[in-house]
Order: C-alpha cells, then sequence, then structure tokens
C-alpha cells in the first residue's frame, strides 16, 4: 500500500526459490502462484492477477489475504515455536499449544482450498514448507485429479525427535496424499522412512545409491543408500533429494558489474596494506545456526594461537529475525554479550577481533564480503542445506580466488560439497583446529578445492533443482487410488 494505493512491485530476494520458481515460467509454462499476504482492507480480496505480463504472460498470483493476526500467529507464533525447533532437534524448545494447532489446521484448509478452486483438471501442484504440511490431506479429498508434490526446504528429523509432536499422526497422514515429496538430501529421506516406520506397514519399491551425488560414509549426515519409491495401502510414492542451488548466473552477473568489481578492488588494497585474514560468517540471528558456539569457539582460538592476534578478523553478520520474533530474543542477548567480553579482552588500538553486524546485507553487499573473505566460516549446529556456503564458492570460483570454506558437518550442504572443511559445530576442538587447518592451508590447495566445489554447484544450480524437482512430479504414478 502506497499513498492510499495498492502497488506491485518484484520481490527483493536474491536467491531461494522466488527466482527459480518464476524461472520456470519464462518460457510460457502456464501457472497460478497461491501464497499468503496481509490482508489491506482495499476491497480486492482473492483477485487474481498476473505477475508480470512481459516476463511471464502465463503467470497468475491468487493471494490469499490474511489478517496480521492470523499470520503471527500461524507463522511467528505456531510454526515457529513448535515446528521449527522440533525439525532441527532442539525438542527442550519447542511448544506445543492445541488452540494453536487449530488455527494452523484452519489457514493449511484455506490454501487447499484456494488451490482447489484455482487449478486446471489433473494439474501439478507443488507445496513448499512444513507451514503447509496439512494442505495434502484437505487438498487430496476436494481435487483426487491432481497430482502433489511437497518440498521440505528444512531438516528433516529422526524419528524419536519427530514423534515427540502431538500431531504426527496427522501430518504423516496428510504427507502420503501427496505423490512425490522432496528433500534436500538423502539422509532427510531415510529419516522420513524411519518416521514412517512407526506409523504405518509400508512397502519399500525402490532403492537408489547416492554416492554419484552426495557423500556416503565420510559425513555426519552421509548415508549410502535411499528409498526412492514405496507402496502404502495401494498408493505408489516417489520420494526425492534434491538440494537446492543457487542463482550462479546471477551470482556471476553481478559481480562483473564495474561498480562491484571496482569495490572489491579497493577493499582488497586496504585489505593487503592491513596484512589480515579475513573470515567471514553470515547467517540468521537463529539459535539452529550456533552464533553463540561459533563466537566461543573463536575467542578460544585466539586463547590457544596468540601468534594470530591482530593477524585475522572475523566479520560476523547476523540477519536480524522477522519482526516480533521473540523466541531469539535471548540467543541476541547472549552473542552480543559474548562479543563485547572477546573484543574487551583481545583488542588493541588497532585491531578489533570480531566485526560484528547486526543487520540485513543487500545482496551485492554479500558477494563483496565473499570476494574479500580468506575463510568462510559457516558452522551451524543443524541446517536444510545453506546457501551461503553454495554462494561464497560460487563467488570465489568466479573470481579464481583461493578462498577456503569451512562447513558443518550438520548443514545440508556438507554432503554435496566433498572439498570444503569440515567441522562439528559441537565440538569446540573441531571448531578451532578446523579453522586453524583453513587459515594455514596452502593457496594451491585451496584454489583446486573450490575449483572443483564450483563445478558441482554450476551444475546442480537453482534452474536444475526447479525442473528436476517438476520432471519427478510429472513421473509420479497417476493411478493412485486415494
Amino acid at each position: 500500500m502506497d499513498d492510499g494505493k495498492i502497488k506491485q512491485v518484484p520481490p527483493q530476494s536474491p536467491n531461494g526459490i522466488i527466482p527459480s520458481l518464476l524461472g520456470l515460467f519464462e518460457k510460457g509454462r502456464p501457472g497460478i502462484w497461491i501464497g499468503e499476504e496481509v490482508d489491506l482492507g482495499n476491497g480486492d480480496k482473492d483477485m487474481r492477477q498476473k505477475v508480470d505480463v512481459d516476463k511471464f504472460p502465463n503467470l497468475d498470483v491468487s493471494a490469499i489475504s490474511l489478517s496480521q493476526k492470523d499470520i503471527d500467529k500461524f507463522y511467528r507464533v505456531f510454526s515457529k515455536e513448535a515446528f521449527w525447533p522440533t525439525i532441527f532437534s532442539f525438542v527442550d524448545k519447542a511448544k506445543f499449544n492445541h488452540l494453536d494447532w487449530q488455527h494452523y489446521l484452519k489457514i493449511n484448509k484455506l490454501f487447499a482450498a484456494r488451490i482447489a478452486r484455482e487449478a486446471e483438471p489433473e494439474a501439478l501442484v507443488w507445496i513448499h514448507e512444513y507451514n503447509l504440511w496439512m494442505v495434502p490431506s484437505f487438498l487430496k479429498m476436494m481435487r483426487p485429479d491432481l497430482k502433489i508434490g511437497f518440498f521440505h526446504h528444512t531438516a528433516f528429523p529422526a524419528a524419536d525427535i519427530f514423534n515427540t509432536i502431538p500431531w504426527r499422526r496427522e501430518i504423516i497422514g496428510s504427507l502420503l496424499m501427496c505423490d512425490f515429496i522432496s528433500f534436500h538430501i538423502p539422509r532427510y529421506v531415510e529419516n522420513f522412512i524411519d518416521v514412517l516406520r512407526s506409523h504405518t506397514p509400508f512397502e519399500r519399491l525402490k532403492t537408489v545409491n547416492v554416492s554419484k551425488h552426495f557423500l556416503t560414509y565420510s559425513m555426519a549426515l552421509g548415508v549410502e543408500e535411499m528409498t526412492k519409491m514405496i507402496s502404502v495401502e495401494g498408493r505408489t510414492i516417489r520420494l526425492g533429494a534434491q538440494p537446492v542451488g543457487v542463482n550462479y548466473e546471477l551470482i556471476d552477473s553481478l559481480i562483473a558489474k564495474k561498480e562491484i568489481a571496482q569495490r572489491i578492488e579497493t577493499y582488497r588494497v586496504e585489505a593487503a596494506r592491513k596484512d589480515m585474514k579475513r573470515i567471514v560468517s553470515i547467517e540468521r540471528m537463529d539459535y539452529v545456526k550456533g552464533p553463540l558456539e561459533k563466537v566461543l569457539a573463536f575467542g578460544e582460538f585466539l586463547k590457544e594461537y596468540p601468534e594470530f592476534r591482530g593477524k585475522v578478523e572475523l566479520i560476523n553478520v547476523c540477519t536480524p529475525p522477522s519482526k516480533g520474533m521473540r523466541i531469539y530474543d535471548k540467543i541476541r542477548d547472549q552473542v552480543n554479550q559474548a562479543v563485547r567480553e572477546i573484543n574487551g579482552k583481545y583488542a588493541t588500538l588497532d585491531w578489533t577481533p570480531i566485526q560484528y553486524f547486526f543487520q540485513a546485507l543487500p545482496f551485492e553487499e554479500v558477494l563483496i564480503q565473499y570476494a574479500l573473505a580468506d575463510v568462510a566460516w559457516i558452522t551451524p549446529l543443524r541446517d536444510g542445506l545453506n546457501l551461503v556456503s553454495k554462494e561464497f564458492v560460487a563467488t570465489q570460483g568466479i573470481l579464481n580466488q583461493s578462498g577456503v570454506l569451512v562447513l558443518s558437518e550438520f548443514a545440508g550442504a556438507s554432503v554435496e560439497l566433498p572439498y570444503c572443511v569440515p567441522t562439528n559445530p559441537y565440538d569446540r576442538r573441531s571448531m578451532i583446529e578446523s579453522l586453524h587447518q583453513a587459515l594455514t592451508m596452502q593457496g594451491d590447495e585451496a584454489r583446486l578445492r573450490i575449483k572443483r566445489s564450483l563445478e558441482q554447484i554450476k551444475y546442480y544450480d537453482i534452474h536444475y533443482w526447479g525442473e528436476d524437482f517438476v520432471r519427478e512430479l510429472e513421473e509420479s504414478n497417476f493411478t493412485n487410488e486415494v
């Protein structure tokens, strides 16, 4: 709403699912985008519109108008307080409220009803994320002709964790109404299979070896085989592991811009004068990202390796959570205190060990930080995937540089990137030694690691992900009985 008028503006997100999904419709593929919006009381509620007539002539948007209170309760309160901590195995932080569950069901039913109203006969329906776990159950009853695919952008926990959810049976029952269910990596697929074992009889129809695309034994999240197809009560359901890729073309084009290239060179000259190794960490302020564990490990690193004092700095960028997310207040305060204590202990007149920024950076600024980094220190306690690690590799590779990626074994991307330096964020010794390895790695070895990682990232980019999901959904068995 601008001066009392509704204006349609493009999303600011430079990466992630939005540009990927839009890319599916650039060649004229017809489709309808259904999502939520804040009810602005403009009288045009539920009106179907074009997204962009020139770029996507056959793509419409059909937004579901919800009050700000409904959105907050659905997303910022229930989803983030009940499901988010459970998905990432922080069950001690989960809060299960049965009244909020009823509200969650109401919102999911609204989405299902809108899809049922808008979808053409036998259309493909792609549902995203745990916020909409119950949509398949409602939708299959309303429109049994539709092919339903579901993608989890988060991790998927082991059975003993997932089964703490009071409504686990309803959620699994809903997911089994899908024709295709996909996750980032094979480990999450197998976690889902283990959950199924505790809920319903099923038959594994097909398994596949995953070593061509993913690490197997050498990482905490590695598995050798993955279930590809199951049968449940006569229905055949396909499963997939499809890690989201980066928008490589966008990163390449932005880095090639004259003004960005000039800024990178200017900063690089300044850094050379300082003779300082630069460690970059960019993450959202969230306890699952392990921001406190990282800062404390860096403090211990400076204690154990005093020769690096005045020679290394940690650029720690934490993106604030969405407004109203009170569950992150405690971890924010703990990180602030730890940064102050470490800087207070080790800082000199011309050196501050931790440069801490609690703000969101434009994507161009993020790429500049990647370009200037000697080390990217990406150490979440849990992460469904972690696109930051892939964006760093893309940036360093495009510039033919030798930055080193240190990556948590509990980030999904770790099983895709065999040339990273793995670390265990639960073990401070591992955190310290992996950082030391990265800082002392020879340039030729580091450059070779980036070059080989780049090949993987460039091939399995964000467009590959979107097209691969649609292909799998199209190939799913359409003769299933409901």
